[in-house]
């Protein structure tokens, strides 16, 4: 089986009957992302890699009943996140213990960053940055498991465990809050460019 072509509920039943193969390629293909998604929200390197590897020996020694997916990276994510929370809130290593949910998601938004074109002139990219690290903590994630990762509204609800209404508020009041964070001149040309095909519910 050529993995790398195989859609991943293909990859994905692979892996649950047992094939070493995939779950290699699931691992090789995901456990950066999720090594990068966990330091948004701590910078303990070693924790999130042992809750990595946590993650995957639990899928193995459990993938026979596990559910099916057609989003493989979605599907890890959610389950990495609950993981990661439950660790966090459990050893108390965040700043924000009295609303743990509400706890900083640091993304260091850069020229190079995926949400960024390169055919945006650097002014017009600072400015977007500036705008970005104004949104909250849990602004921040969503757009960032929208625009970064690709994840749609309804898996992003479920990776944030809130409702689909609530998911699409907090990305539209994000992008609303981007537009009056940036100059009419620029607002435009920089958010227009990238919310292009995005529909911002009324």
């Amino acid at each position: 089986m050529n993995l790398p072509n195989c859609r991943d509920i293909e990859i994905w039943t692979s892996f649950k009957k047992g094939e070493a193969s995939a779950l290699s390629f699931i691992f090789s293909d995901n456990a950066e992302k999720l090594f990068h998604y966990g330091l948004k929200f701590t910078l303990d390197r070693d924790l999130i890699e042992d809750l990595i590897q946590d993650l995957f020996c639990e899928l193995m020694e459990h993938r026979r009943t596990l559910g099916n997916t057609d989003n493989i990276l979605f599907y890890l994510l959610k389950s990495f996140r609950r993981k990661l929370m439950r660790k966090l809130k459990t050893e108390q290593r965040t700043e924000h213990t009295i609303n743990f949910e509400e706890q900083a998601f640091n993304v260091e938004w850069s020229i190079e960053h995926e949400l960024i074109s390169n055919e945006i002139s650097r002014l017009k990219n600072n400015c977007l940055i500036k705008a970005l690290k104004k949104l909250s903590s849990r602004q921040k994630e969503a757009v960032y498991l929208r625009f970064s990762r690709e994840l749609d509204y309804k898996e992003i609800a479920n990776i944030m465990d809130i409702s689909v209404e609530a998911c699409r508020n907090l990305i539209s009041n994000a992008i609303k809050r981007l537009k009056q964070s940036i100059s009419a001149n620029e607002k435009n040309s920089v958010i227009g460019f990238l919310f292009v095909n995005e529909k911002i519910p009324h």
